[in-house]
């Protein structure tokens, strides 16, 4: 069974296919890596940010704290709870901080506030623990009137090393989450922070994509959701016992492009946890870039890919052409070869109009026997091959010129004027043969015997003109030679 030989077209197309699903795997790959940094450097920014967040939130209660330690120091100094004096203190502390309301609280429970209210405020958690001793951090409460949250902070206040009672301000942690994360991400996100049983303390943020609201649990939310990846909201539940940092990604079931990152980091002054909810699209956004380059490579792999294919199409074309040119030629003299000469003629002669002249030639090199005997088969090459430039030279371009034998040559000459014409065109060519002198045959010419044939008159295919051009050239032979004759009819 013969084994079928791969042509190089078919090379050149394998060539091309391995090196598309190549480039492709390629533009696959670092579409995969460059979406994936991408994520990476949105996750990474979060965490960092969440953190730091957390940290700052700390460091702003802190310094609540020690501004209220400072104040209650003052007044344990002066041994007197409530005074004028004292009275006057909270007003100013009340207009000149950013605190919402301060009060003075007696170990009953009975509290001052800086605008003159009195309340009993025994059965608050954040009094009965801070009558203790410690400072306390309790109570949320949002406002009916603005939605805003605030928080109570209080110190103990202490004279002589008791508890004579409480300093306590009420602090807006709204405002203070919108202070910290109205810069990040261009305030597209929003900030939670709940308690250890995913209850609500403050929520705050862009309202298009906060989707939670107060009085949800953010578990009992969140669980609804797809968590990607290993982790679950587990992993938020347990950060609340090692005080641990991290991120989720989230996706609402049946909604695309509803996925959300979920950076949460622990406020360690209370053991809260502040969550930065953002869509991931928006995080990702600032990395965009990332994805311009991967589609300006894509662009530059396809227009690598057409010229490739287009430089392949042009050398295979050009090979194409330079083998059939030269399956066409004869070697030694640079004219059509035999087995192409007379497909050529007949085909020219099949699509050329009816009434339009040719002149057929058939042309013999007068006695080149002798040439070979004499001076040897390489000079007879020498002298066809100046008799092929001669006879290109001779003739128009579009004119078919052929070798049909050892010095046998055959011209078909296109659509002549006139018979007159072409006959001239004959002359013209022994004259000029017979002044081309061969320095390898002693400065010697040769001639021509030429036989000529009009078509359509005497043929219209190659068959009828070279037997009618033939009997002219035996005619010429039998007339001496070195000269031409035209075929007529019986």
């Amino acid at each position: 069974m013969k084994k079928k030989t791969e042509t190089p077209l078919q090379g050149y197309l394998s060539s091309i296919v391995a090196f598309i699903i190549a480039t492709a795997m390629g533009i696959l790959v670092f579409s995969i890596a460059s979406h994936h940094a991408a994520d990476q450097l949105a996750q990474k920014k979060l965490t960092s940010n969440i953190s730091r967040q957390s940290i700052h939130f700390e460091e702003i209660l802190n310094v609540n704290y020690q501004f209220l330690d400072g104040v209650a120091a003052q007044i344990g100094a002066e041994g007197e709870l409530i005074s004028e004096k004292n009275k006057n203190m909270l007003s100013a502390i009340q207009s000149t901080t950013s605190i919402d309301h301060v009060a003075l609280i007696e170990p009953d429970g009975t509290s001052h506030y800086e605008n003159g209210d009195i309340k009993n405020v025994s059965h608050r958690s954040y009094f009965q623990e801070g009558i203790t001793g410690k400072r306390t951090l309790r109570d949320p409460v949002q406002s009916s009137i603005d939605h805003e949250t605030r928080v109570i902070l209080s110190v103990p206040v202490l004279h002589d090393n008791a508890i004579i009672g409480l300093l306590s301000a009420s602090y807006n942690v709204t405002e203070l989450n919108h202070l910290i994360f109205d810069d990040l991400f261009g305030g597209e996100g929003f900030c939670i922070i709940i308690n250890e049983d995913g209850d609500i303390i403050t929520l705050d943020g862009n309202s298009t994509h906060q989707i939670i609201s107060y009085g949800d649990n953010f578990f009992d939310f969140y669980s609804q959701w797809t968590v990607c990846g290993k982790d679950s909201l587990q992993t938020i539940r347990d950060a609340f016992q090692a005080k641990t940092h991290g991120l989720l990604k989230l996706s609402q079931p049946g909604i695309q492009k509803s996925s959300r990152y979920v950076a949460y980091a622990p406020i360690l002054l209370n053991n809260w946890m502040i969550c930065y909810v953002i869509p991931v699209s928006v995080a990702n956004a600032n990395y965009s870039f990332i994805h311009n380059y991967e589609l300006i490579l894509n662009v530059y792999f396809i227009l690598l890919i057409i010229l490739l294919i287009g430089r392949i199409v042009s050398v295979h074309t050009r090979d194409y052409n330079e083998l059939v040119h030269t399956a066409q030629i004869d070697g030694l003299t640079a004219v059509y070869n035999k087995e192409h000469t007379q497909p050529a003629i007949d085909e020219f002669l099949r699509t050329s109009r009816p009434d339009a002249l040719h002149a057929f030639l058939i042309l013999d090199i007068d006695k080149f026997k002798n040439v070979n005997d004499t001076y040897g088969h390489a000079v007879g090459d020498k002298v066809l091959q100046r008799v092929g430039e001669f006879l290109k030279n001779q003739f128009r371009d579009d004119d078919i010129i052929g070798r049909v034998g050892g010095d046998e040559f055959v011209i078909l000459m296109k659509q002549v004027s006139s018979r007159d014409a072409a006959l001239s065109r004959v002359r013209s060519m022994l004259e000029h043969i017979r002044s081309v002198k061969h320095a390898e045959m002693n400065g010697q010419a040769i001639t021509f015997s030429v036989g000529v044939a009009f078509s359509p008159e005497q043929g219209t295919r190659f068959d009828d003109l070279y037997r009618n051009a033939d009997k002219a050239l035996y005619q010429t032979k039998r007339g001496g030679r070195n000269n031409f004759s035209v075929y007529e009819k019986a």
